[in-house]
């Protein structure tokens, strides 16, 4: 985005008329009203699997049942089972105490208008009568699309820590063509596996949201000399989308898509500060309406601070783990809030993605055109080569630019980050691990009366505490170890307390840079 300045003739002001220059006024209200408007979609589907009839879920959102729906066809009708769910915590009600599970391959199909969609599968992989939650084993495709592939989500509930869970897609439905989502189970050894789905979301999205405009540049992609299109024949699965420095917000406070976005707290690396909430009016642009991001995006953020000294020696870090062999499209969001702050040069920063320079001099006055005028930059990058499996940290860094700019500083706003598919069509990751806990059974089973069950609890909690001491014992060997090497070799170790996490990437092993490189020779 080029930053312009317009320039009026005073003479052309001096003739204007009262009334025509009240009509300018009037058009240019309108004109920053209609960029400041919510998008409305053109289609809007919720669908609650396994239910009937209509019901409201607790933010207001209105749901539909699957059951005799006129939103979605669904073959074959007589395998499927709508079922309830066995509810083992705290968990919304609608669309996740109800499922639609079959252990053959089953299709929802929605008649729907052409272009690109918001897709969401929502899923408690709770237990269901007569159904083992860790045998649901299933993969799931749209038309030439692989979404998910051997997917387990009670693993992936497991190592997010989370009872239920929201994968969310964007797919293109050409003209005269239906969306076709079609579930099926994956092939076990014992042949008990099933599918299952609590809530499918159709939402339509505006064509330039996140794929390339017709006649624009392209992505910078990271460490090549071209540009990349995101073209509608591409798919993509949201990976992260993150309100920086402040809090969650629930799909009815976004700009018209019901899109969630989280805190960053889980991925920010420590140090800046928060500033607070920014008061100003956000005035959107035709280059950033507002449904890019709600304000409240926006009026938060992370600063590096009014410590030069720490500024120039630190950086701004968030680490967010994503599956290698993918490219992944990076989307910053910008916007000075800060009223002290309104000419170029006045806040310039170094942004580094994956350890890449991409932008030297990021200033959101150039980005954007002034103060509180949001703006966005995206990049794009590939990790690792097609192909190769497991997790790596894509890391998000920012610098301050001493010398060149009078806040020695750098800020941020949000980060969303996007998967697109391979060249086979696929969006699907690996399964996180297994957790080390071990579940005995399904709940109606683990209830025992009378002396046994007290016994059966006095071993467990025996075996417990006794893995625990093992553990601290090897944890404090190992630093009493690493603090006898450093005093021989004649350096200090840094013992940085860290956040605890529940994430599955925290049990895998993680690739460095270096180490990606070095494999896949890229």
């Amino acid at each position: 985005m080029k930053y312009r300045r317009q320039h009026k003739s005073l003479f052309c002001i001096s003739i204007l008329s009262p009334f025509y220059f009240l009509l300018l006024q009037c058009f240019s209200t309108v004109t920053a009203s209609n960029y400041a408007a919510t998008y409305n979609p053109t289609d809007n589907i919720a669908l609650d699997c396994g239910s009937s009839g209509n019901s409201t879920a607790s933010d207001g959102r209105a749901w539909t049942g699957d059951i005799g729906s006129i939103l979605a066809t669904l073959q074959p009708l007589d395998t499927t089972i709508a079922a309830r769910a066995i509810r083992q915590g705290p968990v919304e009600g609608i669309p996740y105490l109800t499922a639609r599970m079959s252990s053959s391959q089953f299709t929802y199909t929605f008649l729907v208008s052409a272009g690109l969609k918001f897709v969401r599968l929502y899923f408690y992989p709770s237990w269901y009568p007569g159904f083992d939650r860790s045998k649901a084993l299933f993969s799931v495709k749209s038309g030439p699309f692989t979404l998910l592939s051997n997917f387990r989500a009670d693993l992936v509930a497991d190592s997010l820590g989370l009872e239920y869970f929201v994968r969310e897609f964007c797919i293109n439905v050409e003209e005269n063509q239906l969306l076709n989502l079609t579930f099926s189970p994956s092939p076990s050894s014992s042949n008990d596996s099933y599918a299952f789905v609590n809530g499918i979301e159709i939402v339509s999205m505006p064509h330039n949201l996140y794929y390339t405009p017709a006649g624009a540049d392209g992505i910078p992609f990271i460490g090549q000399t071209y540009f990349y299109e995101i073209e509608n024949i591409t798919a993509l699965e949201t990976m992260y989308r993150l309100d920086v420095g402040g809090h969650s917000i629930s799909p009815t406070g976004d700009s018209g898509m019901f899109r969630f976005w989280s805190d960053d707290n889980q991925f920010f690396m420590g140090g800046g500060v928060i500033p607070d909430k920014a008061n100003s009016t956000i005035k959107y642009t035709k280059e950033t309406p507002a449904y890019i991001a709600p304000a409240e995006v926006y009026q938060t953020s992370r600063s590096m601070g009014p410590n030069k000294t720490w500024n120039m020696r630190n950086n701004l870090t968030w680490v967010l783990p994503v599956d290698l062999g993918f490219r992944y499209l990076v989307r910053l969001h910008l916007c000075e809030t800060n009223r002290a702050i309104t000419q170029v040069s006045d806040r310039q920063f170094i942004i580094y993605i994956d350890g890449e320079m991409v932008d030297e001099a990021a200033d959101a006055i150039i980005w954007s055109g002034g103060n509180s005028i949001p703006a966005y930059r995206d990049y794009l990058a590939m990790i690792g080569f097609e192909g190769t499996q497991g997790k790596y940290n894509l890391s998000i860094d920012l610098h301050s630019r001493a010398g060149f700019s009078v806040y020695v500083d750098a800020v941020l706003n949000g980060i969303e980050i996007f998967k697109l598919n391979s060249t086979t069509g696929s969006l699907a990751g690996p399964n996180p691990e297994p957790p080390k806990t071990i579940f005995l059974t399904e709940p109606s089973q683990l209830t025992i009366k009378g002396s046994s069950n007290k016994k059966t609890t006095f071993i467990a909690v025996g075996v417990i505490v006794t893995v625990g001491l093992v553990l601290l014992s090897l944890r404090l060997y190992t630093m009493f170890r690493l603090q006898r090497e450093s005093k021989d070799h004649g350096y200090k170790l840094k013992f940085t307390e860290t956040k605890a996490s529940l994430l599955p990437w925290e049990v895998c092993h993680q690739f460095s840079k270096a180490e990606t490189k070095e494999v896949t020779h890229v």
